[in-house]
This record gives C-alpha cells, structure tokens and sequence, in this order.
C-alpha cells in the first residue's frame, strides 16, 4: 500500500482493508523519524494496544460505574502473555475492530450516535464482524425498533454511511471495486465460508480445545466472566421488569454490553480459526469477570452486615492481583528466539543477489522475504488457501502455476502450505524447476536452476 498498490487489485486477501491501511500510516509515519517498516508496524501495535487498553477501562466505568472494576478489566488483557505477543507480531485485523468497536460502545453509553455509527463502520471496515457494533448501536438507538421520532437512529445510519462511502469511492476510482466485493464478501460466502464449515458439535470443541490452549490457568478468568454475563443478565431483566415501559428504561443501553460478544460468539461457531480470533473476547472477558466480583461481593455485604468489608475488599483484592500478575508476567516475558532483523537482512543479501533489480520473487507464506527485500510479489496470491484458484482462473492450477512459470521468477519461497490444496502441484514445480539456496531456517527459498 506504501508503494501505492491497492488491496484485492494487486494483493489478495479475504478481509476489509482498514486494518492494512492503518499499517501503511504507521509506516509512513516510522519513516518521517527514521524507523523501518517492520519497526514502525511494531510500535504501532504497541501504541493502538493503549489507546484499546484506555477504552476498556473506559466502556467499563462507563457501563458499571465502578472504578475499581474498570481498573481490572483494564489489566486482565494485559496478564496473556499470548494477547501481548499478538499486539507486537504485526498488522492485527481483530484489534484496530474490536478497538473501534469498544469506542462504539463507549459513544453508545453517552448517548451520541453519530459517532457511534461512524466509528461502528470503521470496526466492521477494519474486520467484517465488526459490523455487529453498527447492528448494536441501531438497535439500542431506536430502542429496539420502537423509537424513531428522535431521528438517533438515523443518525446511526447516516454515520456508518460515511466511512463506508469513502471505500467505495476510493475503491472506485482506482478501478478496485468489483475486486473489493468479490474477496471481502462474494469469495467468504462462496468458497472460504463453506470450505472451512464445521458441524455445531465440532465448532464447539474447537473452541473449547482453543480457550484452553491460548489460557491455560488463566482459564479461571473465563469461567468468572461467564459468571458476570450470566449476573449482567439478570440485573438488566430485573430492572426491566420493574418498569412497564422496558424500552424505555435508562437501564436499555446497558444490553450493549451484552449483544456485542453474544453475536461475536455466535460467529465464531460459524469460522473460529486460531487463537487470534479469541482478541475480540478479551475486553469483554476483563469486564465481566470484573462485574462479577463487584456484584457478587456487594451482594455477600448486603446479606450479612458482618461482612460488610467484603464490599470493599475483594474487589481490591482483585485488583492488587491483577496488577501484581501482570507486573510479575511483564517481568518474565521474553520473546521466542528468532533471528534478528540484522541476521535476516544478512541472510537475505544472498536471495537479493541472485536477483536483478526490477525481478520480482513468487512468494507463497514467507512474507518476510518480501518486507525485507521491499519488493513486491510476482502476483497476487502471497499466503493463505487456495481453494479460490478454480473460482477466479480459467484453467485452474494449471493454468495458474504455467502463468507463474511464463515469468520466469528468479526466486521462489514456499511455506506455511497445510492449507494449501494444491501443494502438491506447487513443489513439483519448484523441484523441477529451482534449487534451494540452502539459507539455514529459511530452505524454503529457492532458485532457478541454470
């Protein structure tokens, strides 16, 4: 994008751009101090990780009132060790939606629409799920369908509406505009949603098998967030149930907190892939198992007066934990050995070398080779599966792989191929073809044989 190239025109990918285009920014901006790319997306993970952090804290005093509960929900991200390297490993989707999502919640709690609806679009622009936020901020708006006279839930509308105008023009005038609708919507409904379709039973166990492998002990957060939804629940229908007119009760905007990862949920029964699918449960995890201790210990002190304390204590108690946790884990993190930037510039001098200047290498999943060349790939298709082949090209693989050959590439890296169909085929070519240059963690990489 830094180079001009425009996302689905020359670079596949199955998501909505905001995300990436938010990355260029950051590296644009890394440039104007001297940072390098990789660099610049990193410290850029890092500073949408505190914006995200202060929204937590946020949408949570906001919805709760409670400051110690916000101080929780605020750190309980902050313990994953896995959340932490998510937001440092590069361009992250799930996080600029689920940041804009938080932001519509928070706008959503001070009643202002507008902005609620503009940044909504921008959480579903960054992520396609993120569309939920704008369905939320309708719904709690026009109060569950029932109030349009105010016009809020027009403005909700008319909000949303903005950003998404913007893309299309912008997508329009680059000529990129059947490309966005055919991989962000025509390709995830045609061929990526039911390729990796799961029986409900399965998507459960998936779930259930990746909450545990991404939280391991901290696990207990989950069951206390449970907890707390279950505890929100009953509050929100209880003080609904004491007025007569229940879409109209001050009590309303609070089921924002509740429909948002309910349809989150709901979604990942239908595509949960990896763990940093979980990144938009996090907030919500903090939040809940937050209310929960809150509302629980406020119950125990009203039932027993001798306990009154607890009121006060165990939320405090909660917090000294979390704080201390996440302290202690700071402490202790490291990342996982990997070559450095300065050992993969010096390993990659000799992929640069076999290579003439305007040559472009094929490159499928070894992204990094084309950041630290800085070169762009000899086509489209960079990473991921490839069941989309037969959909978009006449002839198939076949065709496909003799186009790629016709180029002649000088270099060719393939990884990260579990989920490629049509692996097979792709290393028969590169066998018959090219040699490996041997580059050790990074054999992948290969040449044209003279």
């Amino acid at each position: 994008m830094v180079r001009g190239e425009v996302p689905y025109r020359d670079v596949i990918d199955n998501k909505t751009p905001a995300s990436g285009y938010l990355g260029a920014l950051a590296i644009t901006l890394g440039k104007v101090v001297g940072l390098r790319d990789v660099l610049a997306l990193r410290m850029w993970g890092v500073f949408l990780t505190v914006i995200f952090s202060a929204l937590i804290y946020l949408v949570t005093e906001s919805y709760t009132g409670n400051l110690v509960a916000a101080l929780i929900a605020f750190l309980i991200p902050l313990m994953s060790s896995r959340f932490d390297d998510w937001m440092v490993s590069g361009t992250e989707p799930k996080l600029p939606m689920i940041m804009f999502g938080m932001l519509t919640l928070w706008l959503i709690s001070k009643n202002n629409p507008f902005w609620a609806g503009v940044f909504s679009m921008l959480s579903c622009l960054a992520w396609q799920p993120g569309l939920l936020f704008t369905g939320v901020a309708f719904l709690m708006f026009s109060r569950y369908l029932t109030s349009w006279r105010d016009l809020r839930a027009l403005k909700v509308v008319l909000g949303a509406a903005i950003p998404l105008a913007v893309l299309i023009v912008y997508f329009a005038s680059r000529g990129a505009l059947d490309d966005l609708w055919f991989w962000t919507i025509t390709f995830n409904e045609k061929v990526y949603g039911p390729e990796n379709a799961r029986p409900l039973g399965d998507a459960f166990g998936h779930m259930f098998n990746l909450i545990l492998r991404v939280f391991k002990a901290d696990v207990m957060i989950v069951l206390l967030s449970l907890a707390g939804y279950a505890v929100f629940v009953w509050r929100q229908l209880r003080a609904r149930l004491r007025r007569r007119k229940n879409h109209a009760s001050p009590e309303l905007f609070g089921d924002a907190l509740l429909i948002a990862p309910a349809v989150y949920f709901l979604f990942c029964l239908i595509d949960l892939q990896a763990g940093p699918d979980l990144i938009p449960f996090f907030p919500f995890l903090g939040m809940f198992a937050a209310l929960f201790l809150v509302l629980i210990s406020s119950a125990i002190a009203r039932r027993y007066k001798k306990l009154a304390a607890v009121e006060v204590w165990v939320p405090r108690a909660a917090l000294m934990v979390a704080l201390t946790l996440t302290l202690y884990r700071a402490g202790q993190y490291s990342f996982e050995p990997m070559p450095t930037l300065q050992q993969q510039d010096k390993q990659f001098e000799a992929v640069s070398n076999a290579m003439a200047p305007d040559d472009k290498p094929y490159v499928q999943g070894t992204v990094e080779l084309l950041v630290l060349l800085n070169r762009p790939n000899l086509n489209k298709y960079i990473f991921g599966r490839d069941e989309y082949i037969p959909a978009v090209k006449q002839g198939g693989v076949e065709a496909w792989i003799k186009e790629i050959e016709s180029q002649n590439p000088a270099v060719v890296a393939l990884s990260r191929l579990k989920h490629v169909a049509h692996r097979d085929e792709l290393i028969r070519w590169v066998e018959t073809h090219y040699r490996s240059l041997g580059l050790p963690g990074y054999e992948q990489i290969s040449v044209r044989k003279p």
